[in-house]
């Protein structure tokens, strides 16, 4: 089954299918396939020019930054803060962006509280 069969399965009545046209749910650009229909095990793919895996693409990642207008400056507290309501820079892309989305450049904010089911978050070790 396709991701796309997958998000009409529970549609009634089903979408009319045609070779032109076929009710479509599924966020994403068809011009890219990795393979899979959800999410890809861990080191599924090669990893990047540091030597980490899977940093972009299963699953968007929260960032302790505050979602604040560019310019990043160095000190300005974005990083300081602990207040929940204060929407968070999230990063990434995961399975269900389009692939524009898939790169640590693309950033947007939820608030810490919020609860979102493509977002997850990385345990960082700094020597």
């Amino acid at each position: 089954m396709t991701l796309k069969e997958l998000a009409v399965s529970g549609v009634d009545p089903k979408p009319i299918k045609n070779p032109n046209r076929f009710w479509d749910f599924v966020p994403r650009d068809e011009t890219y396939n990795d393979g899979k229909l959800h999410l890809a095990p861990v080191k599924s793919y090669k990893p990047n020019a540091y030597g980490l895996y899977d940093m972009i693409g299963n699953a968007a990642e929260w960032t302790r930054s505050e979602y604040r207008p560019y310019p990043w400056k160095e000190g300005d507290g974005r990083n300081e803060s602990l207040d929940s309501r204060v929407p968070r820079a999230v990063r990434g892309g995961s399975w269900y962006d389009r692939p524009r989305r898939a790169t640590s450049s693309w950033r947007w904010g939820y608030p810490g509280w919020r609860p979102v089911y493509n977002v997850g978050f990385r345990v960082i070790i700094e020597d």
